[in-house]
């Protein structure tokens, strides 16, 4: 009996941990040489892997890198094969933060390195682990080498029933060796929004074919709206976001009630990044975490559940991200590292995400990527690329 009672507590300490320690790690980001945070990459540049943990003792992370597929789908290739060199590398620079409320660890590493360079254009993730070989948590990033480079036209739809809510993009794919006709040549064009790769399609055939380039049309987004944003890098200022900074053993950040409006309004955005940044020397070693009140005021949601989403948590949908519904407004509270954020709503309904509203003018940026396997190959590498920003949109 006592070891069945054993078993049970070992267990419950065990998955309790993993729940604890994934809340404790905050602000994952990828990076390149200007501190920009991307999701695609050139094969000749470094990739810096950033993330904190709220502790005040440093541990042993490593970190693992996987080939996948167009879907993200693991690929067929062995890890000799795209990677040269050796993964499952112990994170060794880290630094403490310095003069902060909430003290953390954070934590950095550099894509390639001495230990490891990726040779293969495609689809990545980092997979970072404990030193007991739990899973802490991953990030996707894309890989192209040499693509060739396409157009995106975006549109109104000429269907007049999505003409004020949807875009239409027509991609355009430079590609004299492509075949589509024969089916031992795979491909795939994948095309996401906002560098979220969860809310993409794919495109199996191209609609038409010119002299040396193959056409994509009809491909159809909802607009959807303008992020959300606020600015707490000054963490004791009130501003045209910010309704209210409390002080006790952490900062809070209250923020303004969100509206969604039923008419367009523009407002400039970052398409849904953010960027760590302070009124001091550090950026990423002396910003303060503040809990940040969200707030939502909305009478057409329907009692759909409601998240706040953006590349500060990924898009994930799941517990940390819902809002709660307090009489007739939508509340949660999430602890964030100081910075520039965006952000917005999106609702659950019928099992799809969608958001509240959609406006056919709102700037969005579309990525269309083509992915190649040839019968000689076992992998799907990057043959193009093409992006375009919707603020020039054909009427």
């Amino acid at each position: 009996m006592r070891l069945v009672v054993s078993y049970f507590i070992t267990i419950f300490m065990l998955n309790n941990n993993l729940i604890s320690q994934e809340n404790l790690i905050k602000s994952i980001q990828l990076l390149d040489a200007n501190n920009n945070e991307k999701l695609i990459f050139n094969d000749f540049e470094f990739i810096t892997v950033i993330f904190d943990e709220l502790n005040e003792k440093s541990r042993s992370f490593y970190y693992e890198i996987e080939h996948y597929d167009f879907k993200w789908e693991l690929s067929d290739i062995r890890k000799s094969e795209f990677l040269e060199g050796f993964d499952d590398i112990r994170i060794t620079n880290y630094t403490k933060s310095y003069n902060t409320l909430n003290p953390y660890i954070h934590y950095r590493f550099k894509i390639p390195n001495k230990n490891l360079s990726l040779t293969k254009s495609g689809n990545y993730k980092i997979i970072v682990k404990d030193n007991n070989g739990n899973y802490v948590f991953s990030r996707k990033f894309i890989l192209i080498k040499n693509p060739q480079i396409g157009s995106i036209e975006i549109s109104k739809p000429k269907n007049i029933n999505f003409q004020k809510s949807n875009q239409n993009l027509k991609v355009t794919i430079p590609c004299n060796d492509c075949n589509f006709n024969n089916n031992s040549f795979q491909y795939k064009l994948m095309v996401h929004k906002n560098y979220n790769l969860t809310d993409c399609k794919m495109i199996n055939y191209p609609t038409f074919k010119l002299a040396d380039s193959f056409v994509f049309d009809n491909i159809t987004f909802s607009g959807g709206l303008q992020f959300f944003n606020f600015d707490n890098s000054n963490i004791l200022k009130t501003s045209v976001e910010i309704k209210n900074i409390n002080l006790n053993t952490t900062y809070v950040t209250e923020l303004r009630e969100d509206k969604i409006s039923n008419i367009y309004v523009y407002e400039p955005d970052i398409n849904g990044k953010y960027i760590i940044k302070n009124n001091k020397e550090k950026n990423f070693t002396e910003s303060e975490y503040s809990k940040v009140i969200f707030s939502l005021k909305n009478d057409n949601i329907n009692n759909h559940p409601v998240y706040v989403v953006g590349n500060f948590n990924n898009y994930e949908i799941n517990k940390n991200s819902i809002l709660k519904k307090m009489n007739n407004q939508y509340r949660t509270e999430l602890l964030l590292k100081q910075g520039f954020y965006n952000y917005k709503y999106v609702i659950n309904e019928n099992n799809l995400n969608n958001e509240i509203e959609n406006f056919w003018q709102t700037e969005n940026l579309y990525t269309a990527i083509l992915y190649e396997k040839r019968p000689e190959e076992n992998y799907f590498k990057i043959k193009a690329i093409a992006k375009n920003n919707s603020s020039n949109i054909v009427n």
